[in-house]
């Protein structure tokens, strides 16, 4: 490649930029600071390549996840790529790629249990495997590091770690787990040998026709299949002929995608390869998410020539914000931004603050009446369960909204499974009016009951399809809703889960006067329910928190008909704004790849963010990735009490509170 032979519509590349677009090197990574515009170079390398007489297809972008999917189709609208052309470029996260080549080799695809609800049984059968193994040889050594559902979360985290990492298919030595070659791995014991008793359950025998497959499998099993010599060079499905291969968040990469990586390159030596990242975006480790295969991986295992090339300057932000990125990611930090960035720290003192501070920006943001669209209002959350009160305080404004990387908390299963108390209660499930959301509240009883849903004459079918002939039958013709508690619910329960059932709906006919929904959680102790069936101190802590938030929405209303009828008005509120120009409440981890004008972060309070459960690094990166989001503005709302000690890392000072 020799050029440059594209021309985007609406930006200047700059030097650096050119220099990627353009460079004949085969092999390429790129070092980026947050907001220099990695996702848009590699766009510009896709369509120089196009340009150069590639056919799209030979074309291929891989990365970590779906968001970063979007942003690059974004930005290649955005250059002005033809439509045609861009919709022919094969992108795509790594888990999809891996799950295309599988389903090819497979002939058909196994089930997906995608969380850590479905993947519960399996855990259990495994661990119970283990500890009741008569031919174990090392019995003193089998101590599990926690207990009951605990147990399982640790599990499930350090299975996604084993597998991201391919640990025991690279440093495990001859001689199989042993308690010496546990200690060497740094893991426990107990836990390596119920992986290895789970992977064989999972994949009865054939790592190529697993029984289910989990978050990341799919990756992990073409992984595999590679690193043990085990995938025909012309599989079907495998790619062959690619010409230019870009992969973006390069940082997050482990080493189950490397191997397929390598594999891809070592399969199409004509292929351009182009990857990027910033080290201080890694926010996967649990999944064994490494930045060194940003150092000289590439060149060790496959003896490539590597260019390495910088884009360091930030065109997202201004000096301010760079200055104080820089401060906290330690390394230097230009910005070429036109504008400089407005940085606001905002003390908070008292619950609701957050809240009523939001809803002014944002007033305050709709009201300016420039360019600016409520899209590019951004309000970035550490945990899901904090926009409950958002939620309540945006509705009761009449602001609209869309949430990212978590679903509004009128949809989560708890608050489901109360709406659908309180519909079987008052005998009005016709109120509920969206489809979607009357399946979800039919699975939010089978998931919280805990039943199996049996149907007489269709007894051959199996869970799934049970579940769909009822979410259906329900769905079409909601007066059947109480029946369907009485004769699948209630009879398939386990006899405390009916008992709190019968309680809740119970309190909810006979109670009169505010108060309706504090008496109804007692009557159901949704803790105890959902302790039953979710996996980890984190799941029950939102459900809680979620709770919570519910219960300060329900204040004052005289019933629990009126109750049950604000919950449905506020969702078919949110739902009917979401066709407007909607602000943008958003999980961090969703935002990566993308940008706002205006982004707010609440709640930042010493073990909230950074939060006391989660890795300080990890952490780290994760405030590191919110702050550089923003364009024109960034206010952080801090906790004046116990602020939140990255502020101080980036060097911006918090104000006394207003007295």
């Amino acid at each position: 490649m020799t050029g440059p032979r594209f021309t985007p519509d609406t930006l200047r590349p700059t030097a650096e930029q050119v220099a990627i677009q353009t460079a004949t090197d085969k092999y390429i990574v790129v070092e980026a600071n947050a907001g220099a515009a990695k996702t848009t170079t590699l766009a510009l390398r896709m369509a120089e390549s196009a340009q150069w007489g590639i056919p799209p297809e030979k074309i291929i972008a891989l990365t970590y996840t779906e968001p970063a999917c979007d942003a690059l189709r974004a930005a290649l609208k955005k250059l002005g790529v033809p439509h045609d052309t861009a919709r022919r470029f094969r992108i795509g996260t790594f888990e999809q790629f891996a799950t295309s080549v599988l389903k090819r080799i497979e002939g058909g695809a196994p089930d997906m249990l995608l969380t850590p609800q479905a993947l519960r049984p399996h855990v259990l059968a495994a661990l119970q495997h283990v500890e009741d193994n008569p031919e174990e040889r090392h019995p003193d050594h089998l101590l599990f590091p926690a207990a009951g559902d605990a147990m399982i979360e640790e599990f499930l985290q350090q299975s996604l770690h084993l597998k991201g990492t391919l640990q025991l298919d690279v440093e495990l030595e001859e001689g199989g787990i042993t308690p010496d070659s546990a200690d060497a791995l740094g893991r426990n014991y107990a836990l390596l040998k119920a992986f290895r008793v789970y992977e064989r359950q999972r994949c009865r025998g054939s790592v190529d026709h697993p029984l289910f497959r989990g978050p990341g499998d799919a990756t992990y099993d073409l992984a595999q299949l590679i690193w043990s010599g085990n995938l025909e060079r012309n599989a079907p499905g495998w790619p062959v002929g690619i010409r230019t291969l870009v992969l973006d968040e390069m940082h997050d990469m482990n080493q189950a995608m490397y191997v397929i990586l390598d594999r891809i390159l070592d399969t199409n030596r004509e292929a351009f390869f182009c990857g990027a990242g910033d080290r201080d975006q890694v926010i996967h480790k649990v999944a064994g998410a490494d930045a060194r295969f940003m150092g000289t991986a590439l060149e060790d295992a496959g003896r490539r020539k590597v260019r390495r090339c910088p884009l360091t300057a930030s065109y997202r932000f201004g000096r301010r914000l760079a200055q104080g990125a820089s401060r906290l990611a330690g390394k230097p930090y230009a910005s070429n931004a036109e504008a400089d960035t407005a940085v606001a720290v905002v003390p908070y003192d008292r619950a609701g603050l957050c809240e009523e501070t939001i809803v002014a920006a944002a007033q305050a943001w709709r009201a300016e009446n420039r360019r600016h669209r409520m899209a590019q209002f951004a309000v970035l959350l550490r945990h899901g369960y904090q926009s409950v009160a958002l939620e309540n305080a945006l509705l009761n404004a009449g602001l609209p909204y869309i949430t990212a990387g978590f679903d509004s908390y009128l949809m989560r299963p708890e608050v489901l499974l109360v709406r659908g108390l309180l519909a079987v209660a008052t005998g009005d499930f016709s109120s509920i009016d969206d489809p979607d959301t009357r399946r979800r509240i039919v699975e939010a009883f089978v998931f919280f009951g805990d039943v199996t849903i049996t149907v007489r004459d269709h007894e051959q079918e199996d869970a799934p399809a049970l579940m769909a002939r009822a979410v259906r039958a329900v769905t079409d013709d909601p007066s059947i809703l109480p029946m369907f508690f009485e004769n699948q619910v209630l009879r398939n329960a386990a006899p405390e889960v009916r008992r709190r059932l019968e309680a809740a709906v119970a309190v909810a006919r006979g109670h009169t006067g505010p108060g309706v929904l504090p008496a109804l959680l007692q009557a159901l102790q949704p803790r105890e329910l959902a302790a039953r069936v979710l996996v980890g101190v984190g799941p029950l802590r939102a459900v809680e928190a979620n709770l919570a938030g519910l219960l300060r929405s329900a204040e004052g209303h005289a019933s629990a008909a009126a109750f049950f009828q604000s919950l449905n008005q506020a969702e078919r509120l949110q739902r009917e704004r979401r066709q407007a120009d909607c602000l943008v409440i958003a999980q961090v981890e969703a935002t990566k790849g993308l940008e706002f004008e205006h982004v707010l972060i609440p709640h930042l309070r010493q073990d909230t963010f950074p939060d006391r459960d989660t890795p300080f690094d990890e952490e780290r990166n994760l405030f590191y990735v919110a702050i550089t989001r923003a364009r024109e503005r960034l206010t952080l709302l801090v906790h004046a009490q116990a602020p939140s000690r990255f502020v101080a890392d980036t060097g911006w000072k918090v104000p006394a509170a207003a007295q």
